[in-house]
């Protein structure tokens, strides 16, 4: 991935934020539209409310002023006017007479910094006036045209603006942690199926298991990759199983399942690098079957492999579980003692090698046979200091066991030999 397109990876928001901000998106416009419905509601309400006022306030200026207008007295018709709007919110008063000709008006003179917009709403939503007829005897006699004022409908829209924010802000708050909340739902488990998919890209953990979804979607997602995940680890389990087995094959000898030479060598220099720090000895057999070129020829490959692995579990079987028993190759075998604190035991494990090969071994024939070993020893750092230096010393010890007559042992000879020679 290039730099720009890692940069845009990471500018690009969560998912939890994508969730978030489209919920509330949702939530105020539908906190709006049912803000406007109820302001218009409202504002329908007020003016039929305002309407029948109006009227009513009409007739009773009407039946206020209606001496007046009988004697065509303007002064008395003024002061009813004075007298009725002190105590209520007009914008205008007018009365006729029974000609039409006016009598007397009274008018609002409120200049103040809402006066100019009490009149633009009291024109678009008060726009027609209230009018009464004012009566002699059942006949009329003049009319009142009564106008309304904006005033009130500017305190409502003040009152329902200010309102709307307070309610707006209150459930937007609300609103965001429902939003956090219910975005929690399904950010959660997918960030719990990023972290199982991390693990197992990145460390090829694949034991981990995606925990239960309250989302079926989500559940069924859950279940796919935890399927997934099993195949994966059933698959890294066959593999590992695989290569381990490979790997034993290929530093383990196929017939008896011992060391073979590249995985014994490789030991060997572990055992006496680890020797030459912490000061101990290392113990090397080299061991060749006796006779076992004419056990091949006169009973078979068959039998000659009976008596390779029957050397093997007696090697096996005489030394502890740290130490390395090895198959050289055709009848030479190897065992590495390491660490040996005591040197003479290297020649009480020979010793015992070599009674434990004095029982017969019993053939699939249901014969028996017994053969002995040649065992060659080399002690570190007493006959040798390297590696090449130790096996040349055991493989003469061998050899000297087997010019000595076979079915012994020997060590190699040096001054300083730690271990006797047999």
């Amino acid at each position: 991935m290039s730099p720009t397109g890692t940069q845009e990876k990471y500018r690009s928001p969560s998912l939890a934020t994508v969730l978030h901000r489209a919920n509330m998106r949702i939530a105020l416009i539908a906190m709006a539209l049912v803000g406007v419905s109820i302001f218009l509601a409202g504002l329908i309400a007020l003016r039929a409310y305002t309407i029948e006022n109006l009227g009513l306030s009409a007739r009773n200026i009407a039946y206020t002023v209606e001496a007046a207008v009988v004697f065509n007295d303007r002064e008395a018709a003024s002061e009813a006017l004075s007298s009725m709007t002190a105590s209520h919110r007009f914008a205008a008063v007018y009365v006729f007479d029974r000609d039409g000709d006016e009598l007397s008006h009274w008018q609002e003179t409120s200049s103040g910094g809402w006066a100019g917009l009490e009149r633009l709403l009291a024109h678009i939503v008060l726009s027609k006036p209230a009018i009464a007829q004012i009566q002699r005897g059942g006949r009329p006699i003049g009319t009142v045209k009564l106008y309304g004022s904006g005033q009130d409908l500017l305190l409502f829209m003040m009152i329902s603006a200010g309102c709307g924010l307070c309610c707006m802000l209150l459930c937007g708050i609300v609103a965001s942690r429902l939003s956090s909340k219910s975005s929690l739902t399904i950010v959660e488990p997918l960030q719990h199926i990023a972290d199982v998919a991390a693990k197992a890209r990145r460390e090829r953990q694949f034991q981990h298991r995606v925990e239960p979804a309250n989302v079926a979607e989500l559940q069924g997602l859950g279940d796919d990759f935890n399927a997934l995940l099993e195949e994966l680890e059933s698959w890294q389990e066959q593999m590992l199983n695989h290569n381990e087995l490979l790997a034993f094959k290929a530093n383990h000898d196929p017939l008896t399942g011992l060391a073979n030479r590249s995985l014994f060598e490789a030991r060997l220099i572990a055992e006496l690098a680890a020797a030459n720090e912490i000061g101990g000895h290392v113990a090397l057999f080299f061991i060749d079957a006796d006779r076992f070129k004419s056990i091949n020829d006169e009973l078979g490959h068959e039998v000659g492999d009976i008596v390779l692995c029957a050397i093997a579990r007696c090697l096996r079987s005489k030394v502890r579980e740290s130490d390395v028993v090895a198959r050289l190759g055709g009848d030479e075998f190897a065992v590495l003692l390491a660490p040996l604190s005591d040197p003479s035991q290297a020649g009480r494990i020979a010793a015992n090698i070599l009674d434990s090969m004095v029982e017969p071994i019993e053939l699939p024939s249901g014969g028996v046979l017994s053969t002995s070993l040649s065992i060659g020893i080399a002690l570190y750092p007493d006959h040798a200091a390297d590696t090449s230096g130790l096996m040349k010393k055991a493989d003469e010890a061998m050899y000297q066991s087997k010019r000595a007559g076979r079915g012994i042992y020997s060590v190699a000879s040096e001054l300083d030999s730690a271990l006797p020679g047999v």
